[in-house]
């Protein structure tokens, strides 16, 4: 056995002699798309969430180089992205929700249930804590989700679910006012129309924001310039489609959603 099988506990490795595919196996690949796929569904996979790591997260512990402020993936390998440089995205949905929570360490991770905006229970009261509490003793946390495709400049879009809940729900209006706002203008028949939502690309990152409360890690969004790439547009198409289908939606736990970013230290 050679040294290089020695470090590889005896598997024979073999380089590829070049990652450039030819038009023929390019064409073979194609006409074969999506084989050996077919009973996958939605149901059989996770769309992956973006969350900002807090200083609580158990992330820190877990992921060699996480740190407060960092950006980062739900699903392995847990891609992560630095606070301040941030990744482009397209957003190709929106909702918004209610969740009711039990107090943490009682109950399951899940949520007791999920409303949607405008069906919120009306029988909830601020507490004294701030929360908008059910006769039940559960409280209520409002939720904005953008379903976005994240642009990876060394890959093809990525589909993931970015959600917005507490001070982070200032920077979700700002977002939703601004998608709602953007009209296009057709030269020809000088029409003003309202675009889809991933007409436009946004930049977001991470910044360091404080209250009386405490200091977190919040988003900050910068909007850019519009979509080109054919490819993209219809990628986010697509994905339009299946969220408005009710194929994509976001699977809510309590490590994520009660130990974000916006929770101060």
């Amino acid at each position: 056995m050679t040294e290089e099988q020695k470090k590889t506990n005896g598997a024979v490795t073999t380089k590829a002699a070049s990652n450039v595919l030819s038009p023929e196996t390019l064409q073979h690949l194609e006409n074969l798309g999506g084989a050996g796929l077919e009973t996958i569904t939605t149901d059989d996979m996770a769309t992956p969430r973006i969350k900002i790591l807090a200083s609580n997260s158990p992330e820190l512990d877990s992921l060699e180089n996480a740190r407060p402020g960092m950006i980062m993936n739900s699903i392995p390998p847990h891609q992560m992205w630095k606070g301040n440089e941030g990744f482009d995205v397209i957003v190709c949905g929106y909702d918004k929700v209610w969740l009711e929570w039990e107090d943490r360490g009682i109950g399951s991770s899940a949520p007791v249930n999920i409303f949607s905006a405008h069906n919120k229970p009306t029988d909830a009261v601020r507490g004294d804590d701030g929360k908008f509490r059910l006769p039940s003793g559960n409280y209520l946390e409002e939720s904005a989700n953008f379903y976005v495709l994240i642009l990876n400049k060394d890959g093809l879009p990525q589909p993931a679910i970015i959600s917005m809940k507490s001070t982070q729900l200032k920077v979700a209006r700002a977002w939703a006012y601004g998608l709602k706002n953007e009209f296009i203008q057709n030269p020809t028949s000088k029409k003003m129309f309202l675009a889809p939502s991933w007409y436009r690309i946004y930049h977001l990152t991470t910044t360091k924001q404080t209250n009386s409360k405490g200091s977190w890690f919040g988003w900050v969004l910068d909007k850019k310039e519009f979509i080109t790439d054919d490819n993209t547009f219809e990628m986010a198409s697509d994905f339009n489609e299946s969220i408005r289908q009710g194929l994509i939606k976001p699977k809510y736990d309590e490590e994520s959603d009660q130990m974000s970013g916006d929770i101060p230290f």
